[in-house]
Parts: structure tokens; C-alpha cells; sequence
């Protein structure tokens, strides 16, 4: 008795794919989920501002306050897509060692490789903001010195997230996820003849793009506002007579 393999339609191993793609992904956001902010698990926390002064005071905790609010998103971010590249590693890796065609192998040690370095990037590449304030609480304020350097720290900490959120809307992210992902299926389909390898590659460029557009955002708004909102004082205008000559000079210092 002989059995004959039926051959799966192109399109219905894309919505095979898709789907068992999309569950990965549902089952690393459900794990991810629950442990994505201490803001909002402990509620707003507060620290001793006592010894700034009044400007300083309302710079330092606008700063905090602001921190805590993006943290939530920021963490969620990047326990969800460390998690679901670290997920793909494991999935690719496994089918490509029960894998007997050695081109759909090749394929799927591509992906696994792929996500290998989605997983390192991430790792090297935590954004700042899903530290929250915790940096900016870490010592207490015993004097005015002390909170103009926890406002500094502040700032930078803001400046830094600005760069970040930027990277979104920058070409070298975006031309880099494209080119990793052509020279992926440039390799399994010229190499290994296996034209799945530009479907993969499809997905993997929505994927990365879903990741690189997700990115926490919101660093160059918080960053306009603040300084919007503290702008610096103007020096104080002051007169005063000088000798000049044979008369006397007056100067306005601004």
C-alpha cells in the first residue's frame, strides 16, 4: 500500500504561519503582561523635595512625574518583544532540528538566527524609560546643590529618551531591518532553493517594522514640554553710573 502526501496550497501555509505566529505572540504579551510597571502597582511614589527651592522643586518633580508615567509602556515594551524574539529562538531552533528538507532547515535556522539577534539587541538596548524615576530617588535631597544635580540628572535622563524615541523615524533602522531580512532570504532561496524563504522574509520586515514603530515614543514631546514649560529666568536688569572721561557713564547690564 503506498500513501500519497497531499501538498499544502501556498496560501494556506502563509495563514499557517501567520496564525502560529500570532499565538506565540498572544502567549508571550498574556506572560509579559502582568509585570510591566511598578508605577502602577504601587501607585505614585513621593520623596522628599523639602530642601529645593521653589523652582527647583517644581522642575524635580515634574521630571518624576513624568519618568513614572512612561514607565508602564516602557517595560511592557520590552518584556513583550525580548519575550517573543526569545520565544522565536526556541520555536525556529526546534523545527529546524526535526526538519528533514534542508531548505525549509535553512529557512528556519535563518529565523532562529534572526531572532537571536533581536534578543541581543534588545538586551544591550533597554530603552530608559522603563526605568521610571527610580534613579532620581535613589539618595535624598539634603540641600539646594543636591537637587540641582538630581535636576541635571533628570534632564538627561529626558534627553536620552528623546534620542531614542527619534530612532523611529530614522531611515538607518528601518533600511537595516529591511537589508537583514533580504540577505536572510537571499541566502535560503538562492542557496538552498527554497522559495519560502521570501515569505519568512516578509514577515520578519512586519515584524521588525511592529517593533521599531512601537518603540516608546514620546521622549521628544516630554522633552519640548519641559523645556516649554521651565524656560530659563532672564538675567535681572541693572543700572548704574560709571566714571567715562571727563563725565560720568551710565550702563545697563541685562
Amino acid at each position: 500500500m503506498i500513501l500519497s502526501r497531499t501538498k499544502i496550497p501556498a496560501r494556506n501555509r502563509w495563514a499557517r504561519r501567520i496564525r502560529r505566529r500570532a499565538l506565540i505572540a498572544g502567549t508571550v504579551l498574556s506572560i509579559c503582561a502582568p509585570g510591566t510597571g511598578r508605577a502602577d502597582a504601587e501607585g505614585p511614589s513621593t520623596f522628599d523635595v523639602s530642601a529645593c527651592e521653589t523652582r527647583t522643586r517644581a522642575r524635580l518633580q515634574w521630571l518624576v512625574a513624568r519618568a513614572d508615567s512612561r514607565e508602564q509602556y516602557a517595560d511592557f515594551w520590552w518584556r513583550s518583544w525580548i519575550g517573543f524574539y526569545a520565544v522565536g529562538v526556541g520555536v525556529q531552533s526546534t523545527r529546524a532540528g526535526l526538519e528533514d528538507d534542508g531548505g525549509k532547515r535553512a529557512d528556519l535556522i535563518v529565523g532562529a538566527v534572526k531572532a537571536v539577534g533581536g534578543v541581543t539587541r534588545l538586551y544591550f538596548t533597554r530603552p530608559v524609560a522603563r526605568l521610571g524615576a527610580d534613579l532620581l530617588r535613589v539618595e535624598p535631597l539634603p540641600d539646594e546643590t543636591a537637587c540641582l544635580d538630581r535636576v541635571a540628572q533628570g534632564e538627561e535622563l529626558l534627553q536620552q529618551s528623546a534620542r531614542e524615541s527619534d530612532r523611529r523615524w530614522g531611515w538607518k533602522s528601518h533600511l537595516f531591518n529591511v537589508a537583514l531580512n533580504m540577505a536572510g532570504a537571499v541566502i535560503v532561496t538562492q542557496a538552498f532553493d527554497e522559495k519560502a524563504g521570501w515569505t519568512s522574509a516578509g514577515i520578519g520586515i512586519a515584524v521588525g517594522e511592529a517593533m521599531l514603530w512601537s518603540h516608546p515614543w514620546h521622549g521628544r514631546s516630554d522633552l519640548e514640554e519641559y523645556e516649554a514649560s521651565f524656560e530659563p529666568e532672564p538675567p535681572p536688569i541693572s543700572w548704574s553710573l560709571q566714571p567715562y572721561r571727563m563725565g560720568l557713564r551710565l550702563q545697563m547690564t541685562f
